[in-house]
């Protein structure tokens, strides 16, 4: 156990940067092979009409119009998603370092996105950020360059986390069947809940605590 915290503790790990997780790699061949279907459809079309002309198009090229169509609205979205995921992925660099007042005048979506890149993207981990909807408990997922995951849970508090957060936490990362979890707070954490956390593979990471990594150099080769 003592192992499995120490590959996953702040700056100690070093695989390489940016590394994306290989379900974004299969969306995107999902959508170059739809892409490539819908530019086929349109080749099709554009043929057909050429050889009979728009006066002497009939159901056939009406059918492959709207085929086209129906095609090419799900391959759009699908590129602007992916897109979006991309630019995301890569925007480590864009926040800057930033004081607690600050932090806890974040929204919590910013909140858990400066986390996800100033704390994390920055010393090489995999991160995404999970639907704010029915995320299980679950904020940001990280991932090292073996595929080994961690959990993170973002608490932007004023005041103290107790010890049934750090449990329910550790219940979330075992259920997510993830190597480490991580507490990552604006506010304080209690003693109890420091004492339970003591010798399980979880990160506890107060407000100055924060503050600290936030501003700190990330390892070489991160």
């Amino acid at each position: 156990m003592g192992q499995r915290t120490l590959a996953f503790r702040i700056y100690h790990f070093r695989p390489p940067a940016w590394r994306t997780p290989a379900a974004l790699h299969v969306q995107t061949g999902v959508l170059v092979l739809g892409s490539l279907i819908w530019l086929a459809i349109y080749g099709w079309l554009a043929v057909r009409l050429w050889a009979v002309g728009p006066a002497g198009a009939g159901m056939a090229e009406a059918l492959l119009g709207l085929l086209a169509v129906v095609t090419g609205v799900p391959v759009v979205l699908g590129w602007w998603h992916i897109l979006r995921r991309w630019r995301a992925r890569l925007r480590g660099g864009a926040w800057p370092a930033l004081s607690l007042a600050q932090v806890r005048a974040l929204s919590p979506a910013e909140f858990e996105d400066y986390v996800a890149q100033r704390i994390f993207a920055r010393q090489g981990y995999s991160v995404e950020n999970t639907p704010d909807v029915k995320d299980g408990g679950v904020d940001i997922l990280v991932a090292d360059a073996h595929g080994r995951r961690a959990v993170v849970q973002c608490k932007r508090y004023r005041g103290t986390v107790g010890e049934s957060v750090v449990r329910d936490l550790y219940g979330t990362m075992i259920h997510n069947e993830a190597l480490m979890a991580y507490l990552v707070t604006t506010g304080s954490i209690s003693e109890a809940a420091r004492r339970w956390a003591a010798g399980k593979p979880i990160g506890l990471i107060d407000g100055p605590r924060l503050v600290a990594l936030s501003h700190a150099e990330p390892p070489a080769g991160a």
